[in-house]
């Protein structure tokens, strides 16, 4: 389990294998497209709308909003309900296991606090997701950890403060939804992706009861991954080939600012490990950028910068430092 103070990483693993039929997700300037792979790993495939399944390697077969779509042919382990509207809510479509765990929004949220589920080897937390469609407190997110990944399905929701908690999580893939009529549209979406930080992003619920390919040209995010209804892509973990292993590669670290909280000064220190173009910012609590602190190329070492909040009202804020293509973030509190 990564550390908060660990360092955070972009490289990635090639799979290899040979099992034919998966999609693999690949990207390039423009956003990517899922292509094929003849790698056996975890997988995921959009059935439609916010419609999901995930096949992991070890057979857990995990349904998400099962609603659109044909392809329910596996029976479940898992299924997840992220609230009640009848376009995510189909338990008749998915043929359960014995031992089927059913978590629907309801079991998700006890007394206002957001549940953890363990099943087997997969872990499931359910986040907030809310928007002025759908109420707080009446659907959730999840996010699933299995394999050393982590996938984020946001249901039904808008750009809320709660997702720049997620940049902590690390998150591999999240599934954002953009019709812009439920739910956000494609560019609040990509400022959500501003907190999220995962490292890629796949658009769901683009159309109701649909797919738009408009809506998601229009989320440009390079690291975007279109997969439309039907397809599935691997899903591979953020790692990549060192000498005979396989490790995880240290960029560079963001320390917790000192001293926090604080008023009206605190000292952000970081380190690099070689040299990089380096931009730090300050971001208020619904992830709008207040004051950008550095933006020029560092050497490798240590680095520390003083930031006086000034007039600015006392509140969490947060200071995500972007170095060789990665990013990191910590939240600060100022106090007045």
């Amino acid at each position: 389990m990564i550390q908060k103070s660990l360092f955070r990483f972009i490289f990635l693993i090639l799979a290899a294998g040979a099992v034919s039929g998966i999609a693999s997700a690949s990207y390039a300037g423009g956003g990517g497209s899922a292509g094929l792979s003849d790698a056996a790993s975890d997988s995921l495939k959009v059935l439609g709308h916010a419609s999901v399944k995930i096949n992991t390697a070890d057979g857990i077969v995990i349904y998400i909003d099962p609603y659109a779509g044909t392809d329910y042919a596996d029976s479940a382990n898992i299924v997840l309900i992220t609230h009640q509207h009848g376009d995510h809510n189909k338990l008749s479509l998915v043929t359960q296991k014995p031992s089927c765990t059913v978590i629907q929004n309801f079991d998700a949220i006890k007394s206002g606090v957001y549940q953890s589920f363990t099943v087997g080897a997969v872990k499931i937390d359910a986040v907030p997701a809310y928007n002025a469609n759908h109420p707080k407190g009446t659907g959730v997110g999840y996010i699933l950890t299995f394999n050393g990944k982590q996938v984020y399905h946001a249901g039904d929701t808008g750009k809320i403060e709660e997702m720049a908690d997620l940049a902590e999580r690390h998150i591999d893939y999240a599934m954002l939804p953009m019709d812009g009529i439920y739910n956000m549209g494609p560019e609040v979406a990509m400022e959500a992706a501003e907190l999220i930080q995962a490292r890629h992003y796949i658009p769901i619920h683009t159309k109701p009861g649909g797919y738009s390919a408009e809506i998601v040209a229009r989320f440009t995010l390079d690291s975007k991954i279109e997969v439309k209804p039907g397809e599935t892509i691997a899903l591979e973990a953020q790692e990549t080939k060192v000498g005979h292993g396989t490790a995880r590669l240290p960029l560079f670290r963001l320390e917790q600012n000192y001293p926090n909280p604080f008023n009206p000064e605190t000292t952000l220190s970081f380190s690099l490990e070689r040299q990089a173009a380096v931009k730090l910012v300050i971001y208020d609590g619904l992830g709008r950028p207040v004051q950008t602190l550095l933006s020029r190329d560092l050497c490798a070492g240590s680095h520390g910068f003083v930031w006086n909040a000034g007039d600015l009202c006392g509140g969490v804020y947060f200071c995500r430092l972007h170095a060789g293509g990665g990013t990191e973030t910590r939240k600060l509190l100022l106090v007045r």
